[in-house]
This record gives C-alpha cells, sequence and structure tokens, in this order.
C-alpha cells in the first residue's frame, strides 16, 4: 500500500512545482490578492482546525484596530459577538442589532459625556424610543397622508429642522446649567436624531417598498444604532441592502468572512504606506494624534494642504513644491479614508455580510464621474437614493439632457452641501460651540464644481457609448490611459483647495489663482 501512495504524492508535487513554475508574476499576484476565493483556502476555513486560525488572525486584527488611525474607536469588543454569530446564525440579525447597538449606544453617549446612570438610562431608552416610532410610522407607511407618502424625506428633516431651530433659541452655555438639566438632556436626543437621519430615512424608504412588512425593528439596528461606522453616511445602506447580502451557507460566509479578513490587512498597508509618507514628505511621524516632526531623508518637504495654503499666506513655496503636495495630498486623503472604510466593511464582512468597499482603486479611475463612484461610495449611494433618483424621477423627463443635469446637481452639488451643513448643525448640537459658515463659502464653491466636473464627465461617458473602439497599439493605450487618469488626478487635487479643514473662500480662491502666476 506505501509504494502506490508514495508515487500518487510525488504527482501531486510534480504537478503542483510545474503549476507555480508555469505562473507569471501577474497570476501570482492574483492567487495572492484574491486569496479569499481559493477553494483549498476555503475547505480549510470551515474546519475545526481553519475555524480557530481564522478567529485568531480575527483577534489579532482586531486588537489593532486602534493603531489604524484616524479609526475612532476599538473594534475588538465586536470579537465575542462575531464568534456567537457564527454559531448561531440563525440569530444573527438580532444578535448584531442588541450586541452592536448596545455598543454604539454606550460609546456616544459616553463621548456626549452622559455620565449619571439615571440620565445614561433614559437618553438610551429615548433613542431607541425615537427609533421605534419611526419604524411604526414606516410600517403604517400606506396610510399615512399622500402629500407625506410622496415627500417622506422632506417631512423627516422639516422635523429635525424644528428640534434644531428649539435648540438654537436656548441660552448659550445651558448644558452647564443644573436648572436646564431636562433641556440639556433633550439635545442629546436631538443630536442623535441629526445623527442618524439618513438611517431613519432609509427605514422610510422600506416603508414605501412594503419590504418593513417581513422584518422586526431589532432587525433595523444593525444600521440605526452603527457602531460599525459611526458616521452620519450609512455604510451598508439601510436593511433592504444589506439582508439580499448575507451568507447563508457555511462556505459562502466563511468566502465573506475572509475576504473581511483581506480588507482588515488591507487597512494595515495602507497605514504603513501613510506612515512611509509622513517620514519621507511631511517630515512627521506618530498616530492617535501625537505627533512629532522628524528629519525627512527626502529632500524634497511636502505640505498637507491646510499647512500649504497658511504658508503660501506668507511666502508662496517653489510651484514644484505646490503641485507635488498638492498631488501627494491629495493621494494621502484618499488612502485616510480607504483605511477607516475597510475596517468598517471588513467587520460588516466578517458578520457575513459580502458588501462592496466603500473605497475601490479610485487613484486608478479614468474619469470623473469613475472616480467618484469609486472613492466614497456609500456617500455617493446617499447622494443618489435621496438626491438623485427623486430629482431624475420628477422633473424634466422630456429633456434627457436637463434631466440628467438636475439631478446630477441636486445630488453632487445641493445634497453634498446640506449633508455637510447638516454636520455643522450635528457640531454645534453636541459641543454648543457658536454657529459659523464662513468655511461654507468654500464648500458650496467646491460642490457647485464638483457637480459640473461630473456631469461633463457624465456626458462624455455617454457620448462614447457605442462608439467603435479603435484599434491601438498597447504602447498607445497605456499612454492614453495614463493621461486620462492624470487628468482626474489635477481636477481633484485642484478642488480639495476649497475643501479643507481651514476653508476660507477668498484665502482659498487667491491661493488657486496664485499657484496659476495670478496675484491680487
Amino acid at each position: 500500500m506505501s509504494a502506490p501512495s508514495q508515487g500518487t504524492e510525488s504527482v501531486r508535487a510534480l504537478r503542483t512545482n510545474e503549476k507555480y513554475a508555469q505562473m507569471t508574476p501577474r497570476s501570482l499576484y492574483q492567487s495572492v490578492a484574491q486569496f479569499h476565493e481559493n477553494p483549498q483556502l476555503l475547505a480549510f476555513s470551515i474546519t475545526p482546525k481553519g475555524n480557530l486560525v481564522l478567529w485568531a488572525t480575527v483577534l489579532v486584527v482586531l486588537g489593532l484596530t486602534p493603531y489604524l488611525s484616524p479609526v475612532p474607536l476599538p473594534y475588538l469588543p465586536l470579537f465575542p459577538l462575531l464568534i456567537l454569530a457564527q454559531q448561531f446564525p440563525a440569530r444573527r440579525i438580532e444578535m448584531m442589532g442588541f450586541g452592536v447597538g448596545g455598543l454604539f449606544l454606550f460609546h456616544r453617549l459616553v463621548q456626549l459625556h452622559v455620565t449619571h446612570l439615571f440620565w445614561f438610562v433614559l437618553d438610551a431608552a429615548l433613542v431607541v424610543g425615537m427609533l421605534y416610532i419611526f419604524f411604526t410610522i414606516a410600517q403604517s407607511f400606506a396610510r399615512l397622508p399622500r402629500l407625506v407618502r410622496n415627500n417622506p424625506q422632506i417631512f423627516l428633516h422639516l422635523l429635525l429642522w424644528c428640534g434644531i431651530l428649539v435648540l438654537a433659541g436656548l441660552p448659550a452655555g445651558f448644558r452647564e446649567d443644573p436648572s436646564w438639566v431636562i433641556a440639556s438632556n433633550l439635545s442629546v436626543c436631538c443630536l442623535f436624531f441629526a445623527f442618524l437621519i439618513w438611517r431613519i430615512g432609509f427605514m422610510l424608504y422600506s416603508g414605501k417598498r412594503g419590504s418593513i412588512q417581513k422584518t422586526g425593528f431589532v432587525d433595523h439596528l444593525i444600521y440605526c444604532l452603527p457602531y460599525l461606522g459611526s458616521t452620519q453616511v450609512p455604510y451598508g445602506k439601510g436593511l433592504d441592502y444589506l439582508l439580499p447580502k448575507l451568507a447563508e451557507s457555511r462556505l459562502d460566509l466563511a468566502k465573506a468572512q475572509l475576504a473581511g479578513v483581506k480588507l482588515l490587512l488591507l487597512a494595515y498597508l495602507w497605514r504603513i504606506i501613510l506612515l512611509v509618507l509622513d517620514v519621507a514628505f511631511f517630515g512627521t511621524f506618530g498616530t492617535h494624534g501625537q505627533i512629532v516632526d522628524v528629519p525627512s531623508p527626502l529632500c524634497l518637504r511636502l505640505y498637507h494642504i491646510d499647512g500649504l495654503i497658511d504658508l503660501s499666506t506668507q511666502h508662496m513655496p517653489t510651484m514644484a513644491i505646490v503641485w507635488a503636495s498638492l498631488i501627494v495630498d491629495m493621494v494621502y486623503e484618499t488612502m485616510q479614508l480607504a483605511i477607516i472604510g475597510h475596517v468598517i466593511i471588513g467587520c460588516l464582512r466578517l458578520f457575513g455580510f459580502n458588501v462592496f468597499r466603500n473605497t475601490y482603486k479610485p487613484l486608478l479611475s479614468t474619469s470623473l464621474i469613475n472616480f467618484w463612484n469609486r472613492y466614497y461610495y456609500y456617500f455617493k449611494e446617499l447622494l443618489v437614493d435621496f438626491f438623485f433618483f427623486p430629482t431624475y424621477l420628477s422633473f424634466f423627463k422630456h429633456r434627457p439632457r436637463l434631466r440628467i443635469f438636475a439631478a446630477t446637481m441636486a445630488s453632487a452639488f445641493l445634497g453634498n452641501f446640506y449633508y455637510h451643513l447638516l454636520q455643522h448643525f450635528d457640531g454645534f448640537i453636541e459641543s454648543g460651540e457658536a454657529l459659523s459658515f464662513v468655511k461654507f463659502y468654500s464648500y458650496f464653491f467646491y460642490s457647485f464644481v464638483l457637480g459640473i466636473g461630473i456631469f461633463i464627465s457624465i456626458l462624455r461617458e455617454q457620448n462614447q457609448r457605442g462608439k467603435p473602439v479603435v484599434a491601438s497599439s498597447p504602447g498607445r493605450t497605456f499612454w492614453v490611459t495614463l493621461r486620462k487618469i492624470a487628468g482626474v488626478w489635477l481636477f481633484f487635487s485642484m478642488l480639495r483647495i476649497w475643501d479643507h479643514p481651514g476653508s476660507a473662500f477668498m484665502q482659498d480662491t487667491t491661493f488657486f489663482f496664485a499657484i496659476w502666476g495670478i496675484h491680487f
């Protein structure tokens, strides 16, 4: 029996050696980059030993997430929930609703300095009660007044603005005044309303489609109380999007989990690259806000956009430094966003939701619309769902080009600007800071130019459809593609001049003209 066995093993080894000998560098890269689709690895991961290796890896990568600056919260508390979700897949949604939702409420209320146990419990109950009221409204969507049914998002936001106006009329510093303790805690609930309003909007859309009748209230907590992606942008959108992406079989779950591990590992790789960029180009090093200056090994010292514009008011650097700073800072900021999205989507995949990445190779885009689709996918989807489609389906139905223009400007321009304006009120409610709209002059201009650019890009894409592809040499195709990518980089690098934390319209605009040699 032993001789045939040895012969079989020799044949297998020979075939394996031949397989790797025939692999090109590209195919080798693909086999590593797509390891989550490897049949052998998938089969191993569902065995007891393989599962143990998988969860040991997950434990390590989740434990190190605080080092993925600027990721704002630890993801290690998710680990026991992940284990339970795999062991009891039929109860996965409920576990996420209670577990992840509870983690979110705890984390967010601690952030808001709600420390007294009574108010902590009461505020949490009020937030959950508010969500339940909207869930009940969504369930009864067909019985709502016709005007509300036709414009549910408008009425939702009008309700929020009524709360904002009431808070704006309260005396300054009321949060620190013990006599205003009730108003202070109600303002916390208004803050949650502003923070969750887009998620509540997806819940209302579920009611409009009628799909909410097949779900329970706890099911909606997995995106309405978002410990996974604690931002106003709903990563994973609503339950109507998440449920079809949920892995059903054990093999599909293993594939989603391996894909989640891949995204988490990519986040670490991008973080290492950012640290290299910090040291090599920006002369800084550190994480968690503890940044120190270090001598750069290169003679080329670059600046982030804020520092570059501030420096230009005193002494304009050379044009080589200016343009290199704009390009590298755009790449840097794109990779920062990718890190955050990879961690959030990676964790969703660990739970079995095989959802799209938030950021997917935008720096290889050959058009503005392609970059916009790949750069911040779930923010783009928010604008499309709440602004583009409602406009597209309601206006200029017999004028196709004007119809696309109106829908594009409603989303990329007005919707984009409104979202960030609402974020500003979110900060006002949270900290009680004075309202200031100075920075929004710049962002208004940024959103307008972005909308125009995307509209032109859509028209160019449409004009190319149906046209025969002209054959050209591989070398020419490469240089044409490179030129298109460079154009996309140039557009978004310059546009960021009006989109940074210290934006001031006149200062930003003066800097823009200065880099073209026009001085005021």
